[in-house]
């Protein structure tokens, strides 16, 4: 009888921390833009800090990284996101 109770006992218990593993997730990170992603990239290949708001560098990044090949190797290089 005793060996029973241990048994249901364990078992409850185990199901109870299954249980809770399932309902608790760490919170789901902000997933960046497809901009946001642009413009570090775009920073880190010309070595620019990317919370610059020099005029002079975001004219250069719409000028010659939106849309140019350069942008889309960045894109194609870089590694899948997590989901």
């Amino acid at each position: 009888m005793k060996d029973l109770l241990r048994i249901s006992i364990t078992g409850i218990a185990v199901a109870m921390l299954m249980g809770a593993g399932v309902l608790w997730h760490e919170p789901e990170k902000p997933q960046p833009t497809s901009e946001e992603i642009s413009w570090n990239e775009f920073c880190k290949a010309r070595g620019y800090d990317n919370t610059t708001t020099d005029e002079e560098v975001i004219n250069e990044f719409l000028d010659t990284w939106r849309g140019s090949v350069e942008e889309e190797r960045a894109f194609n290089n870089l590694p899948a996101l997590e989901e």
